[in-house]
């Protein structure tokens, strides 16, 4: 035999009573005993397997079956032995479809850098086969899964609509991967959604709108994974809208067809019982909630770590022992969360540069390296230097701008701090306006009570919620807001967030360490990226500059 598992090498004669057993039976006992226990019967399997093009279906399988069970382990361990075999045959279709369902384990597993290096590997033999359109529709949405992971949603998206357009005109049009594609695409546009301040409800209506397509398809095709992994985000849709009756009636529509089922992905098991617990935390039902997580940690494994949903079971699992009052249990729980929450920061800042990387075309040029065509080389080569030139000189023209920004920045901080050292009767002269009606003027004491209280740090800082504390409505606070503050709500809260965030950067040490995404949390925004883009969009350079430079002072 070409290729062999070391451990081969270390097994004994096979008994003749596995022998006389079928191959149906002897894959069987593959998938109910243990790694080690298996062993043998793979053995005896592959003794009678002979061709390599046997044995690489004999393992897809295999993988598959494990991948079906939730045991992605084993499923990455099968999948790389029909790789091995694929790649002594030479098949490079099979080897596209076997880096893909790697790369697809993997992604179950949460090792994004893993799973981005097997689709990046089947993007590279697909794009020398010239499968383009296979690329775009199995290894796009894959990588967006990624990219979502990873908050990069504008590329994300741009990557499943590639993938929507393109879909029709393929063999995989209403059928499962559609459906998958479509998952996807509403995770996505649900997120988006999430990472802005202001409640969209036509967002929402877009998510929903690939939901029921989804599940239509699901239903048609008898695909219970499908429906489970759909119901879910319908049940999630209906949390984030405050609906939490009609979520919980779709969440436990997905909990029921899992427990029906023989699908036994853990993702299912933490997704549905994540957002079960969230609706019981949101009605207060906090031991109800405490199950629910507590069925969740109980699936952990040391390769979860990575597992977002996971992360976020630890802080909920704080929230709801404070909302019963046990501040030892809440804190135990709180730290977990914090340091398995920096962990996972960590990791994902080296799958961002992976995909940067790629992004900017080293693929590309690996790929090429390996032709040898000498002039396309060289001009390959020119090319790149022309590029790596431009990039050159776009970096230095923004590091230029933003050191001038800062500057500009750090100027206006500390013009803000001289004016505050004036004397009382000085300041108190500079704010004087005259406004003659008597409601406005108390609406704007109040506002200015709820700046200096700093409300606005709140998650829960809505219009109708600042209106209540004002005591007005809405509408009203609106137009006063306009008025008198030359802006929309969303633009006042977003102002005070980030002048609360560049003076506070500059003058607490402390609160420089935090990563970006405490940072964000603690200025009341739901995600890094909306801090960032709102910092950039007021100051003109990104938060992670300005601490660096601040730092340097």
């Amino acid at each position: 035999m070409p290729i062999q598992h070391k451990v081969f090498a270390q097994l004994q004669d096979i008994p003749k009573d596995i022998r006389q057993e079928t191959n149906d039976q002897l894959k069987s006992n593959i998938l109910e005993l243990s790694q080690e226990e298996a062993v043998i019967y793979e053995k005896e399997l592959l003794r009678r397997l002979e061709s390599n093009s046997d044995r690489v279906a004999l393992y897809e399988e295999l993988s598959r079956a494990f991948s079906k069970q939730g045991d992605n382990k084993r499923s990455i361990r099968y999948v790389k032995e029909a790789i091995l075999y694929a790649q002594f045959i030479k098949d490079k279709e099979k080897l596209i479809e076997l880096y893909r369902l790697l790369g697809n384990s993997e992604l179950f597993a949460w090792h994004d850098q893993e799973a981005l290096d097997a689709y990046y590997k089947a993007l590279e033999i697909a794009q020398k086969q010239g499968n383009i359109d296979q690329k775009v529709i199995f290894l796009n949405p894959n990588i967006a899964i990624i990219r979502r992971r990873m908050r990069q949603l504008d590329k994300a998206l741009e990557a499943c609509n590639e993938a929507l357009a393109i879909i029709p005109n393929t063999i995989y049009n209403n059928e499962r991967d559609h459906v998958n594609l479509l998952t996807i695409v509403s995770e996505v546009h649900l997120d988006i959604q999430q990472s802005e301040t202001r409640l969209d409800l036509q967002q929402y209506d877009t998510v929903l709108k690939y939901v029921n397509q989804g599940l239509s398809m699901s239903n048609e095709l008898d695909y219970k994974a499908g429906l489970i992994d759909l119901y879910t985000k319908k049940g999630t849709v209906y949390f984030y809208k405050k609906d939490y009756t009609a979520a919980l009636q779709y969440l436990k529509t997905a909990d029921r067809i899992l427990k029906e089922s023989e699908i036994k992905h853990k993702s299912f098991v933490i997704n549905i019982n994540y957002f079960l617990a969230s609706c019981y935390v949101e009605n207060k039902e906090y031991k109800n909630a405490i199950d629910k997580l507590q069925q969740i940690i109980d699936l952990k494994e040391e390769e979860d770590k990575n597992h977002t949903r996971l992360i976020n079971t630890y802080k909920l699992m704080a929230t709801s022992y404070e909302g019963l009052g046990e501040s030892k249990n809440s804190l135990y729980w709180y730290n977990k969360y914090s340091t398995l929450n920096e962990k996972y920061q960590k990791g994902k800042d080296k799958v961002v540069n992976t995909i940067y990387e790629k992004d900017t075309g080293i693929l590309g040029q690996e790929i090429a390296v390996q032709k040898r065509n000498a002039i396309y080389f060289l001009c390959l080569l020119i090319a790149v230097s022309g590029i790596c030139i431009l990039i050159i000189y776009i970096y230095k023209k923004k590091q230029r701008a933003s050191k001038q920004s800062f500057n500009k920045l750090l100027k206006k901080v500390n013009q803000l701090e001289m004016s505050s050292k004036e004397s009382p009767k000085s300041k108190e002269k500079s704010r004087e306006v005259i406004i003659d009606d008597e409601k406005v003027r108390a609406v704007l004491k109040g506002l200015k009570r709820l700046e200096d209280q700093e409300f606005f740090l709140n998650t829960d800082c809505s219009l109708r919620s600042m209106a209540k504390k004002v005591k007005t409505n809405a509408t009203y606070l609106s137009k006063i807001i306009n008025t008198h503050k030359g802006l929309s709500y969303n633009d006042y809260i977003n102002n005070l967030r980030i002048d609360y965030a560049v003076n506070r950067i500059k003058s607490d040490k402390k609160f420089r360490s935090f990563s970006i995404k405490s940072i964000a949390t603690e200025l009341g925004y739901k995600s890094d990226y909306s801090f960032a883009k709102h910092f950039k969009s007021k100051t003109g350079i990104n938060p992670s500059y300005y601490i660096k430079r601040i730092e340097n002072i």
